[in-house]
């Protein structure tokens, strides 16, 4: 009833203070668009790295909802998805369940998500999406090693007008949305959403495979999964936004963005066959970040303080007297600040970045009866100086950058955890260098080699604490110790990218083939130390710490083409057939292992979770004149993934484990097949009326995006929207 008021209450506003005026999509120059991510008002055709674009027009016929659904379907990413809104995601061979953060940097104008669950965002406020990949820590410091994701949300117009939508489809699915766009003064813009969005049955998981399934592969997604319901799936989220926009004078503007995220009882199954049991979460989530921007002839300043919040509540179970069992609240704030100018042929962008990230959680066995957390509060700020350098002249675009990073972890004391507390320090510099030059004939030759680094975690850098447990049927304290290691030194990458591209000056037709290489260093992995002496009179045995040993060598090739018939009857009309694929030709990481003789040995193995090949493709079909169609389908390649699941799985043997790549049966790596996944979404706009249908998963496939978790089959999807 509250969401219903809410959009009531907009659209009434809405309808009372502004005449109607339609919004339709606008045929653009995608190699017009200025890549924010940049920081240096770049048009994407000027930019040797390399960059994709997910534009309104895409966003706005994709049947998915939340992003992580959107980024994967529209993007070769690895992702680890779970129902009941949670996935993380990589790039580049980088596993996306790398640690608590990310190897993959994801921004929301510019400024950190806050998150590394990218689900906890709806795409109804989203513009278009930048993806860079490869490394970009010269402008962005920590965890963007496999490469940037930057959503850039709608922003306020000069101009009154609004929109409403309402959706309902499969297994309860219903949609409902307003927002408002207005002038409250020559210089003054606002904007403000909200959005109701949710599943209120639980899903029915596919039921067929497009491509052959081996007797394996069926065994693994389990035999009896084809059609069966996911019990314990649904979910319901709100989403509220706000933005303002306020032109102090021709040269000076400053605002803000707002926005909100809550999501109560998330139901969450466990697993297909429910062992771990069936359970619920809540999501709070807030997202706010300022602008005060200085825009002349000869520079632009920019400086955006922000502040984001995530809290997850985690119930013991599903039931109405089920307790919240763990909760974490994870904190970032901090600003960005930078300014470009000429000098003589030269652009050059110079800045500071101060990201500050807090991490508190509670653990509890009983309503208000508290045991000792997971791991010690702990955090981390990393101040950053950052510069660099553009030229242009003819066909040739070169960009060089550096950026000098200091980083200090600080671990609380936390005597439930026996916690020592501690403090580190570290710093680090990241150069990156990018290069393109138009050859005859359209081509276009592009090349960039940057650095990345990750950094840990604080309780992995100092301190020392101890997570026990009282096991009441055995009448035995069970105790684990840990402790930081201050040598430890932040993982670290570097890649190199060269590329080629072709495309006609009317776009019929472009295609762009890159090969890129990566190294990776330094990886953080655990060890075990026999004792230790804590607090000079204590002796800790078994103790687990962190150290660098792990490296890791990833390559492949991208390639990217598309074909615009429109554009040879002068773009009357829009129909496009696209492609996106990745190849991984090497994806490995050296592992250490002790010998019984107490000697490290080094194994290479093939990487976990990342995909061998990932690809998208599709056709599209635009008349501009309100009518979108678009086919789309996505290839997962086969993944490995350790099995968890064995005893659930009798049919599953030594066998038919993974004994490629360094590992043997007794490690029971399973190798997942591949998947083909469908969408399909057509709509037709007249006038102010917009009405729609999407149906993801078109060929009901039955797969997972992680081993156990099967993901929705065939949804359908109605939608009917109005503009004013």
């Amino acid at each position: 009833m509250k969401s219903l008021f809410l959009m009531g209450m907009l659209c009434l506003i809405a309808n009372h203070v502004f005449s109607q005026e339609g919004d339709s999509l606008r045929r653009y120059e995608l190699d017009e668009v200025v890549v924010a991510t940049t920081r240096a008002n770049t048009q994407l055709k000027n930019i040797p790295q390399k960059v994709e674009i997910i534009d309104k027009g895409m966003l706005q016929s994709l049947p998915s909802s939340n992003m992580a659904d959107v980024l994967k379907t529209a993007t070769n990413l690895d992702v680890i998805q779970y129902p009941g809104l949670s996935s993380t995601i990589g790039m580049r061979g980088f596993s996306p369940s790398a640690h608590a953060r990310s190897y993959t940097l994801l921004l929301l104008n510019g400024n950190p998500l806050g998150t590394t669950n990218i689900s906890c965002l709806d795409k109804d406020l989203v513009e278009r999406v930048e993806v860079i990949k490869g490394p970009y820590s010269t402008l962005y410091g920590s965890d963007a090693m496999g490469g940037v994701i930057n959503i850039i949300t709608k922003k306020p117009v000069a101009q009154n007008n609004g929109s409403a939508e309402v959706g309902y489809g499969s297994y309860g699915n219903l949609k409902m949305s307003a927002s408002v766009n207005g002038v409250l003064s020559p210089r003054s813009l606002f904007r403000i959403g909200f959005l109701r969005n949710e599943q209120r049955l639980d899903y029915r998981i596919g039921k067929s495979n497009a491509l052959k399934l081996s007797e394996k592969g069926k065994l693994m997604l389990d035999k009896a999964s084809f059609g069966d319901v996911m019990k314990n799936s649904t979910w319901q989220y709100n989403q509220l936004n706000g933005q303002y926009v306020y032109n102090i004078s021709d040269s000076w503007s400053t605002g803000f963005d707002l926005i909100y995220f809550n999501a109560n009882d998330i139901k969450t199954p466990g697993n297909y066959w429910g062992s771990y049991g069936q359970s619920k979460k809540d999501i709070d989530r807030i997202n706010w970040n300022g602008t005060l921007m200085r825009k002349t002839q000869k520079s632009s300043l920019y400086f955006s303080p922000y502040f984001t919040r995530e809290v997850n509540a985690n119930y013991t179970d599903n039931s109405d007297t089920s307790f919240v069992s763990f909760n974490s609240d994870i904190r970032e704030y901090g600003f960005k600040m930078h300014d470009n100018f000429s000098l003589g042929g030269f652009k050059v962008l110079a800045g500071a970045d101060l990201d500050v990230y807090r991490y508190a959680s509670d653990r509890f066995n009983g309503k208000a009866s508290p045991i000792n957390p997971y791991s010690p509060n702990h955090n981390n700020t990393k101040a950053a100086l950052f510069s660099q350098v553009t030229y242009s002249k003819g066909g040739l675009d070169v960009n060089g950058g550096l950026r000098y990073n200091y980083i200090s972890y600080h671990i609380e004391q936390n005597d439930s955890l026996q916690g020592t507390g501690g403090s580190e320090n570290y710093q680090t510099v990241n150069p990156s260098l990018g290069l393109q030059y138009k050859l005859p004939y359209n081509l276009k030759l592009h090349g960039s080699y940057g650095t990345g680094f990750s950094v840990p975690d604080a309780f992995k850098v100092a301190g020392f604490y101890a997570v026990s447990e009282y096991l009441a049927a055995w009448d035995f304290w069970w105790v684990k110790n840990y402790m930081g290691n201050p040598d430890l030194e932040p993982e670290s990458s570097s890649t190199i990218d060269l590329g080629l591209s072709y495309s006609t000056p009317n776009k019929f037709i472009f295609l762009d083939l890159t090969w890129f290489t990566t190294r990776h260093s330094d990886k953080i992995i655990e060890t075990t130390l026999d004792s230790v002496v804590v607090n000079q009179n204590k002796v800790a045995y078994d103790v687990t710490t962190y150290k660098n040993a792990n490296n890791s060598a990833m390559n492949g090739v991208e390639l990217m083409a598309s074909t615009n018939i429109g554009a040879l009857f002068s773009d009357a009309f829009k129909l496009e057939l696209y492609g996106n694929w990745t190849y991984m030709f090497n994806n490995t990481v050296d592992e250490s292992f002790v010998s019984s003789a107490g000697k490290d040995s080094i194994v290479s193995r093939d990487l976990l979770y990342a995909r061998k090949s990932n690809a998208n493709f599709g056709v599209v079909y635009d008349n501009y004149k309100g009518f979108l169609l678009r086919l789309h389908g996505r290839y997962l390649g086969s993944r490995l993934e350790k099995d968890n699941f064995s005893k659930l799985r009798p049919g599953l043997t030594p066998e038919h484990y993974y004994t490629s790549g360094g590992y043997t049966a007794k490690d029971k790596i399973l190798q997942h097949p591949e998947y083909l996944v469908f969408d399909f979404s057509v709509g037709y706009s007249v006038n102010s009326y917009r009405l729609g249908v999407t149906v993801s998963n078109l060929l009901n496939e039955n797969y997972t995006e992680k081993d156990g978790y099967n993901m929705p089959g065939r949804m359908l999807m109605a939608s009917y929207s109005y503009s004013f």
